[in-house]
């Protein structure tokens, strides 16, 4: 993958959650605050305070069975290192959270996560999403979530802000996070396309729907329940 392009895949993620209407920020540490309450109205930026304030983090066979759940996908299909070692229940158990007696006599998870967490998990749904887009642009008749975008001769979004474009963010959203996205939200992985445009991407239509995907599937939202 294009490093000009990951560079813009992975702001990409903080911009979504963040909401910034042009340059992406840094966010900070999950606080437990759900969702806007009128997600999908877009009418108030007003939150809920968390009833429980107790978030986790999805153990490895979680996080393979929610990304599999999200995107359709035969868990198996998810990630796999080297195309034959389970990303999440093989490589990388113990970076989230697993346990791994015989090979290195982990009994118990680690009571903090790794260093490396971040990046596993954003391989993760990388893998998973550009897995998804394939299925979907090779096999347009039987896309499950990017189906009705028509591309230009220049392989770009013909509408980003046609009805099919927000279809597939609702979509997106309802699949990954179990709500509707806000205006907000769908404003942003809109614009998103540009963003990926001027990287002089061959593919952007394309590299849009990845990087749509991975915004949302490797949201704290996403990874915490």
């Amino acid at each position: 993958m294009r490093p000009d392009f990951l560079r813009v895949l992975l702001l990409s993620s903080a911009c979504v959650l963040s909401a910034c209407p042009s340059s992406p920020s840094p966010s900070g540490p999950d606080t437990g605050t759900p969702p806007p309450v009128d997600a999908g109205t877009g009418s108030s930026g007003e939150v809920a305070p968390s009833s429980r304030d107790n978030l986790r983090f999805m153990n490895p066979e979680q996080l393979t069975a929610h990304f599999a759940s999200a995107l359709s996908l035969p868990p198996e299909q998810v990630c796999n290192e080297l195309g034959q070692y389970p990303c999440a229940t093989y490589a990388h158990t113990v970076v989230l959270g697993g346990v791994e007696p015989y090979r290195v006599g982990l009994y118990e998870p680690l009571k903090v996560t790794g260093a490396t967490t971040p990046n596993v998990i954003d391989r993760m749904a990388l893998a998973a999403c550009a897995r998804r887009v394939s299925l979907d642009v090779t096999h347009p008749e039987e896309a499950v979530l990017f189906k009705g975008l028509e591309l230009d001769a220049q392989g770009r979004l013909a509408n980003r802000d046609g009805a099919p474009v927000r279809d597939v963010i609702t979509s997106l959203y309802q699949r990954v996070l179990l709500r509707d996205p806000t205006e907000t939200e769908v404003g942003a992985l809109s614009q998103l396309a540009t963003r990926i445009e001027s990287t002089g991407s061959q593919t952007p239509g394309r590299d849009w729907m990845t990087a749509a995907c991975f915004s949302v599937l490797s949201s704290a939202e996403s990874v915490f329940f």
